[in-house]
């Protein structure tokens, strides 16, 4: 049985739901003011100078002391944890998202808050934003065209699915006509199941009666997924008659970030040959060193870092063009630049 952690100072307007190891964590809502944020090229540049310092220090440390310090922060030790061989999970990166201000008095300490002000989360934060804003966007032209169709996203090691259940809010702030009486399914499509029952959780919470969803045919579903075998993608498109639906596709921090170049044309192809022609995918690119802040490069390869890949943008126009698809908007963040493809 899980012990409960719960959330003492609930803000209002803002849902809850428990995670897997029973903390009570605020959903995220980039309609709410309380995960607002917003930074001047001062600002940010700032941010840049404390992160590279940060770990020139940690290089100097003796061995272990990084992870000392780590057992001292829950959002810290999900990361050190990878020890820069494997994928930071779902709810560790959710937990990284929530900004200072929104972390829990029952397992935030004061090291949790003065990382969660930091360049690492701050990325985290502004790719989902970005991401959930060219859903919605992308979204809104086909939902108008057929306003009868059921609407599926598909999340590809999407974790909670943060940035899909964001596009929901921001369509039912400025266009709730849009989802009026639709249909929706999210189908999380990861290797790992903590951040989907999450998600699963969240969704609930927002379609609530007192939720910012209230009254929304919404559900989350998790399925187990190896983009590696892209042919169980098709196998579930074709299951859930996606050519039928208005169609979103994301991977928000996966697919773009960490798979193989024909591991990520692949999967572009089986989306591009079962989904109907309006259908969008959206997710972050990570910047390489032709347009990332000169100060930020030589961290590409700093101890402890993720497996993540440097794509940059030119490359990945060559792999979205192999696979079907060319970018029609993109945004631009300090590590990202998160695009949205059509066909």
């Amino acid at each position: 049985m899980i012990a409960i952690v719960p959330e003492t100072h609930k803000k209002q307007g803002v849902c809850y739901a428990i995670a897997d190891d029973g903390l009570e964590l605020p959903v995220i809502d980039v309609t709410h003011g309380a995960f607002a944020f917003d930074l001047s090229d001062e600002q940010l540049s700032a941010q840049i100078d404390r992160f590279v310092q940060s770990l020139q220090a940690a290089v100097a440390l003796p061995p272990g002391a990084m992870a000392a310090m780590a057992q001292k922060s829950r959002l810290m030790r999900g990361l050190v944890a990878m020890g820069g061989e494997s994928y930071t999970s779902g709810m560790v990166t959710y937990l990284n998202k929530l900004g200072p201000d929104n972390l829990g008095e029952g397992y935030a300490s004061p090291l949790d808050r003065q990382w969660a002000a930091g360049l690492t989360p701050l990325t985290f934060r502004w790719r989902m934003r970005d991401l959930a804003r060219l859903l919605a966007d992308g979204l809104a032209p086909a939902l108008a065209a057929r306003p009868d169709a059921p609407m599926i996203m598909v999340n590809i090691a999407g974790g909670p699915a943060a940035d899909s259940w964001n596009a929901l809010l921001l369509l039912q702030k400025e266009h709730p006509a849009l989802l009026a009486g639709r249909h929706v399914r999210i189908y999380v499509l990861d290797v790992d199941a903590e951040g989907p029952h999450f998600g699963a959780r969240a969704l609930a919470a927002l379609t609530a009666a007192d939720g910012p969803l209230a009254g929304l045919d919404a559900v989350l579903e998790y399925i187990r997924y190896d983009w590696a075998q892209p042919q169980q993608l098709r196998i579930l498109l074709r299951a859930i008659d996606a050519i039928h639906a208005v169609v979103a596709v994301s991977s928000e921090g996966g697919l773009f970030e960490y798979a193989a170049d024909d591991q990520i044309v692949a999967n572009l192809a089986v989306l591009a040959g079962e989904t109907p022609p309006e259908t969008i995918v959206a997710g972050p690119v990570v910047r390489d060193a032709t347009t990332l802040d000169p100060r930020l490069v030589a961290t590409e390869h700093a101890p402890g870092r993720p497996p993540i890949r440097y794509l940059g943008l030119a490359k990945f126009v060559e792999l979205a063009a192999r696979g079907g698809w060319h970018i029609a908007r993109h945004l631009d963040g300090p590590m990202h630049q998160v695009v949205c493809l059509h066909r």
